[in-house]
């Protein structure tokens, strides 16, 4: 088994085709086009992924088939083949895919292949029909085994083991979700707001602008008595960002629905570089570190 911190090769791309079902995937596991560039590359593993959160049909924590999927530093999906997606999710890796390398073997080794879009689109899949695509996150249903509680529990002790969270964070990770529950119980913790036409604001941010965020008072003003803001949710995890400067990551135009597998256009809408969803809220914590969206009306340029 591999473990946190290997140096690996992601194998060739005709090795890793030799492991793919006609639907182009492993255990239900797609390999994407978005993941040819990388063959025959070196890479550190960031972690192995014991669970996931897997929005399809509504959000639960799941095991990955044959428990053998690996995140490599943080390598991200481009989009590049499913026409722009800008969700940028993390990559996930299975064990068939990967060889160790030693330290003295850190050189890429070369593919000796020139990616050919045509054939990369006949034998990996993006589409499952016109309308609805076909990639990682749309399959993670496919790919993994619900978890149950007690489950969860013995899988946040295997992550402290390998080391993806120290002790005291996986003692928060058991109880704040369960003193969460209980609070939500006495007192609504989402953030809701009052209206019921909300407001947009139109910054046209680019890549590489610093901005802050705006105060968490600011922010709620914008939001309908749901919690949204034009559709989108302002998460109860996203206050502890208020105040703080980052820098645009890229906009957020269109992404791909999990839950349907759809693209939708995105108005006004950025990531920001590193800020992620920690999953404090999820009972056992996600290692997955979904970006989180924003609006730009949450946000203010820094001159």
């Amino acid at each position: 088994m591999l473990k946190t911190n290997y140096l690996v090769r992601v194998k060739s791309l005709n090795q890793i085709l030799n492991t793919l079902d006609n639907d182009g995937c492993l255990d239900g596991l797609p390999f994407m086009p978005e993941m040819v560039e990388y063959c025959g590359k070196t890479y550190r593993i960031s972690l192995k992924v014991e669970k996931t959160c897997v929005d399809n049909p509504t959000m639960y924590m799941a095991e990955f088939i044959n428990n053998d999927v690996y995140f490599l530093e943080d390598l991200r999906c481009s989009g590049l083949y499913h026409d722009g997606c800008q969700r940028a999710c993390r990559i996930f890796w299975k064990e068939s895919w990967l060889e160790p390398v030693s330290e003295n073997e850190k050189k890429s080794s070369s593919d000796n292949l020139t990616p050919n879009n045509e054939l990369i689109r006949k034998k990996l899949k993006t589409k499952q029909t016109e309308e609805i695509y076909y990639c990682q996150s749309t399959q993670l249903r496919s790919a993994t085994i619900t978890l149950r509680t007690k489950e969860k529990i013995l899988k946040l002790i295997t992550d402290v083991r390998i080391g993806t969270y120290n002790l005291i964070d996986a003692i928060k990770l058991l109880l704040f979700p369960i003193y969460r529950k209980i609070i939500r119980k006495i007192k609504d913790q989402h953030p809701r707001g009052i209206l019921i036409k909300t407001p947009e604001e139109t910054l046209n941010l680019q890549p590489g602008e610093i901005v802050e965020v705006r105060s968490f008072d600011e922010i709620v003003a914008t939001l309908d008595r749901h919690g949204k803001n034009k559709g989108l949710a302002f998460e109860p995890d996203m206050k502890i960002f208020c105040g703080n400067q980052f820098k645009i990551r890229n906009r957020l135009d269109k992404m791909i629905l999990e839950r349907s597998g759809k693209m939708i256009d995105v108005k006004n809408s950025v990531i920001l570089e590193g800020v992620t969803c920690e999953c404090y809220f999820a009972f056992g914590g996600c290692p997955r570190k979904e970006f989180q969206y924003w609006r730009e009306i949450w946000l203010k340029r820094v001159s």
